[in-house]
């Protein structure tokens, strides 16, 4: 047993610092600082799940923590790599139907598509591609609003309440300007036409024209997404291989470099807030928990901006049965996801299959030409 001199001595140094721990409970000011710089990457990420298109500038991602850290990295990434998208979160491919070309999707929007798709069948086992068509009176890239947005819009009107109370109690309405000037900071940020030009930049198909492309997460994916887009709508093919020219721009910089300074300015400011830290910090958790919420949670295609129709689905135990129902359905599909899923190669029967596909359509093609030849002689007569 130690010494009672001892067991004194520490009664009395726990004493000393229990006022100060009592302190800290009462008016929590060190943590704030702390907890700004964390979180960034989820910022980001919400920003990415929430931008949307004009006439509907409004961004409902809310204040929080995580924002004076992501205002540093979005200084690297916009001198650096000069991209503010993050980097796709599910690895996924595209195939072009009508030259069998495949790509790495680099677009975020295409692949929350793809990791939110819901199959209609849950085996285990086979294969399921559905066909979709783009509804053409909706344009691809304007989202429609769903329950993550609302709740962000819910959120900051929580937090703008929550900041009012210590003001209407005690006169204290500087938790009420640092809430909204964070908000009014987030808004700006989520405002910059960079954002929009990376999600969205590609070119438009052109009139009487059609794009059949095919989206999956590779060999060994239980589901395939085939989308055919009609004219005036945008070409997914340029969305997935992504848009240089909407990178580096010098306002998306300076821009930046100037909301960095007023993120720092606004932390400072917080640091001078006497009273109502508890008010902060429960103004930063609801917004964290609406950041980490909108960032990760799993949306219908319309709210991505991506509206469609379904047509078919298929689902076989056998991939290749799969695959041969698909082709009667759209030219090409099946031929072009063989590779795909047999890269070891195919069976005898298989093979003798895509090879009278393959002679099928170039008969047809010849036919056409022969037909053209004709029609243009028959004029000149």
């Amino acid at each position: 047993m130690p010494p009672a001199p001892d067991i004194l001595s520490r009664s009395e140094t726990i004493a000393t610092h229990f006022p100060a721990l009592k302190d800290q409970w009462k008016n929590p000011e060190d943590i704030l600082s702390i907890l700004m710089i964390i979180g960034g990457d989820i910022v980001q990420s919400a920003l990415s799940q929430l931008i949307s298109s004009h006439p509907r500038p409004f961004t409902p991602v809310a204040f929080s923590f995580g924002w004076v850290a992501y205002s540093f990295s979005a200084i690297l990434s916009a001198v650096g790599s000069r991209q503010l998208v993050p980097e796709p979160d599910c690895r996924c491919i595209l195939i072009e139907a009508s030259s069998g070309y495949s790509r790495d999707v680099n677009s975020w929007v295409l692949s929350r598509l793809v990791r939110d798709y819901k199959r209609r069948h849950n085996q285990r086992t086979g294969l399921e591609i559905t066909f979709f068509d783009t509804v053409p009176d909706k344009q691809t890239g304007v989202p429609d609003r769903d329950w993550v947005y609302y709740q962000g819009v819910l959120v900051i009107l929580l937090q703008i309440a929550i900041a009012a109370i210590p003001g209407a109690i005690d006169g204290n309405w500087l938790v009420m300007i640092v809430t909204c000037s964070g908000n009014l900071l987030a808004q700006i940020q989520a405002a910059l036409p960079q954002w929009r030009q990376e999600l969205w930049g590609a070119r438009q198909i052109k009139p009487r024209k059609q794009e059949v492309i095919c989206l999956t997460k590779g060999n060994g994916s239980p589901y395939v997404m085939v989308i055919r887009s009609s004219q005036d709508q945008l070409r997914l093919a340029d969305l997935a291989s992504g848009t240089e020219a909407a990178k580096g721009s010098r306002l998306t910089v300076f821009a930046t470099l100037a909301l960095t300074v007023l993120w720092f300015v606004l932390l400072l400011t917080m640091q001078g807030v006497e009273d109502g830290h508890w008010y902060m910090l429960v103004i930063g958790a609801v917004g964290m928990l609406q950041n980490v919420i909108a960032a990760g949670a799993r949306r219908e295609p319309a709210a991505l901006g991506f509206h469609l129709k379904q047509r078919v689905t298929f689902h076989c135990k056998k991939v290749f049965e799969t695959l041969t129902e698909a082709e009667k359905v759209e030219r090409n599909v099946g031929l072009d996801l063989l590779d795909v899923f047999f890269p070891a190669g195919l069976r005898e029967h298989e093979e003798k299959w895509r090879q009278e596909m393959k002679d099928k359509y170039r008969q047809e093609k010849e036919s056409l030409k022969e037909i053209s030849y004709e029609n243009v002689a028959t004029e000149k007569q």
